[in-house]
C-alpha cells in the first residue's frame, strides 16, 4: 500500500462518508488509532461494500 497511514486512515473514513454511511464515535475512534497499513487497506476495501461502519470489523 502506497501512502502513510494518516491517508490510510482518512481514505477509509471518507468512503464510509461518501457512500452516505454513518460511523459512530467508536468506528472513528477505531480506525483514527490504527498505525497498521495492512489493517486499514482491509477496512477501506470493507468500506466500499458495508452498509454499516462495523462491517469495516467483521472478519476480525
Amino acid at each position: 500500500m502506497v501512502g502513510s497511514s494518516h491517508e490510510a486512515l482518512h481514505r477509509t473514513l471518507r468512503i464510509l462518508e461518501w457512500r452516505g454511511v454513518s460511523v459512530s464515535d467508536s468506528v472513528r475512534e477505531r480506525v483514527l488509532a490504527c498505525t497498521d497499513l495492512d489493517q486499514l487497506e482491509v477496512w477501506a476495501q470493507r468500506a466500499v461494500h458495508a452498509t454499516d461502519a462495523t462491517e469495516l470489523f467483521t472478519a476480525e
